[in-house]
């Protein structure tokens, strides 16, 4: 029976891709069809809504919807954008929770997320919100060819040559281009630095490729590292995305995960459901931790779109074992890296004092794949395996309990609290209120 409900997420999962991919190329009438105001029309199914009932959905269904900055800016903390340009033309957003004159701490995303995975779950979960409320000047990274990255001096987004990047690019260029762009504004000298999944990928590439910047980070929080990956090869959606590329269609794939079936998976309570099991298929099953009332808020957010070359590098790694650049056919390689295959990226070199968090049902990024990255780094400053067995990769940001689970924790490596500090204990942060002047959260 478990092996039957793993195949069915997977098979979800694929099918969801495909249609993706067909909305995407037709650009036809599809969306338009699906695609309708949610203010417009109100579901025959809520009759009976208390009004704190009404008013909380409605809520979900703005928060759903809302950008980034508009997001922050709901909940009464200070918003800016900020647009920075790479050495290689590409145009970056970057979200900001402004607190003058006070250290900036930059966040970065994983694969298919955006600055949003950092505010989604509101006030009182969040990352982004409790470092503010720790007097933080947060800084929110959004990489290349995500939502809030599509702009280009030359290249158009639309075209092939636009999306001709990966992770190492992310880390190469993106990363610097960003922390440079948050120390002139501010007149810092060094940012402090937290990761999510490709956050610790393309932070770990560029101390490795670009070693000066490991004097700009004072410290870094490594989240579900995705860097090593020889337990994940016989992950079933890994196999299947793979088989995906090797198909027709697959082959001649650019872009991806661009939010398109977010309306499928909108359409009925049994097609959400289903869609939740299929991220559990993914990242791990964690029912307890996970809040269902948010689902509609992660989908108008998730996925944010990347460059297929993303995702065809981390199945790169998994299939060879090997944390190292793109590699292409072994001629190209010699004239790239002077090598037929990629030399690895050298862990050593990466100098940040660096605290990882990891997780025992994470299924993208396998424990003892964390733990032998963790001894190859040049300054790991300590590990910490999260102590809840079902908790999964997306549970670094969405889980209920993530700020007792794993920021309280992070907050302590930081300095910022003690166990006997009074008032800021690690049992009292999961409970932590928001200051009075913003709003809480539902």
């Amino acid at each position: 029976m478990r092996a039957f409900q793993r195949f069915s997420s997977i098979s979800l999962l694929l099918c969801l891709l495909i249609v993706c991919q067909i909305v995407h190329y037709s650009r036809g009438q599809f969306i338009d069809d699906l695609e309708t105001d949610p203010d417009d029309e109100e579901d025959e199914s809520v009759e009976d809504e208390t009004p704190e009932e009404k008013a909380a959905r409605k809520n979900i269904q703005q928060d759903s919807n809302l950008p980034v900055d508009k997001l922050i800016a709901k909940y009464g903390y200070p918003a800016e954008v900020h647009y920075v340009t790479t050495e290689d033309g590409y145009i970056l957003t970057m979200h900001r929770i402004r607190r003058q004159g006070a250290q900036p701490f930059l966040l970065q995303h994983g694969l298919v997320d955006s600055s949003a995975g950092y505010v989604i779950m509101g006030p009182n979960i969040s990352l982004a919100y409790l470092l503010a409320d720790y007097k933080y000047d947060v800084w929110l990274g959004n990489a290349r060819g995500n939502r809030y990255s599509r702009n280009h001096t030359k290249l158009d987004p639309d075209g092939k040559k636009f999306w001709d990047f990966s992770w190492h690019e992310i880390g190469i260029y993106d990363l610097p281009a960003m922390i440079d762009y948050v120390l002139k504004s501010t007149g810092f000298k060094r940012i402090q630095y937290a990761g999510h999944s490709q956050g610790c990928t393309a932070f770990f590439v560029m101390c490795s490729r670009r070693p000066e910047y490991n004097k700009k980070v004072i410290m870094m929080q490594a989240m579900a590292p995705a860097v090593y990956a020889s337990e994940t090869e016989e992950h079933p959606y890994i196999r299947a995305i793979n088989l995906y590329f090797r198909s027709l269609v697959g082959s001649s794939v650019t872009e991806m995960f661009n939010g398109e079936f977010r309306f499928l998976c909108r359409m009925t309570e049994e097609t959400e459901r289903l869609c939740i099991e299929a991220v559990f298929g993914i990242v791990g099953r964690n029912w307890n931790e996970f809040n269902r009332k948010m689902f509609p808020v992660i989908l108008g957010h998730y996925p944010a779109g990347v460059a297929a070359k993303q995702v065809k590098h981390f199945i790169q790694i998994i299939k060879y074992g090997r944390f190292a650049p793109y590699s292409y056919s072994s001629n190209k390689n010699l004239a790239l890296y002077k090598e037929h295959i990629p030399p690895r990226y050298n862990l050593s070199l990466v100098t940040v004092p660096t605290y990882v968090y990891y997780s025992s049902n994470d299924l993208l990024c396998h424990p003892s794949d964390v733990e032998a990255m963790y001894k190859d780094l040049g300054n790991p400053k300590g590990k910490y395996l999260i102590p809840m067995e079902e908790f999964n990769h997306m549970d670094f940001l969405w889980a209920m309990n993530v700020r007792k689970l794993v920021y309280a924790r992070m907050l302590r490596v930081l300095g910022k609290i003690t166990d006997h500090k009074k008032g800021n204990s690690t049992n009292s942060l999961a409970n932590k209120n928001v200051p009075q002047n913003r709003r809480r959260r539902r």
